[in-house]
């Protein structure tokens, strides 16, 4: 389980304010970039962690950096083809239109009286 103190301890905003620096991009430009607020942004720069993961996916996209370097500072090691298939069979489920969705599963709120 992670604790609050390992979250609070994220590089991404020190990551973030280097990439900034070194493309010259404005809180406004990153923030237009994610699809959020500036005031977000300004935040996740003085260390708040960030909520919204779809916003840090847009933006490593936007940016050309992986997901996971840009919010852990860990670099993401491509994985092959051939790589899974030495170790993986392959096996088709289902042959057609489908929509896969994965989701987060989060504590619901308790209810307030």
């Amino acid at each position: 389980m992670t604790s609050k103190a390992d979250l609070d301890a994220l590089p991404f905003g020190k990551i973030l304010s280097k990439l900034m620096k070194e493309r010259q991009l404005t809180i406004q430009a990153i923030a237009n970039l994610a699809g959020v607020n500036k005031s977000v942004v300004h935040g996740w720069m003085t260390g708040t962690t960030p909520h919204d993961l779809f916003a840090i996916g847009k933006l490593s996209r936007a940016l050309g950096i992986g997901f996971r370097e840009l919010l852990l500072g860990e670099p993401e090691l491509p994985v092959s083809m051939t790589t899974l298939d030495l170790q993986f069979d392959k096996e088709d489920v289902f042959d057609g239109l489908c929509e896969v969705r994965i989701r987060r599963i989060v504590p619901k709120a308790p209810p307030q009286e």
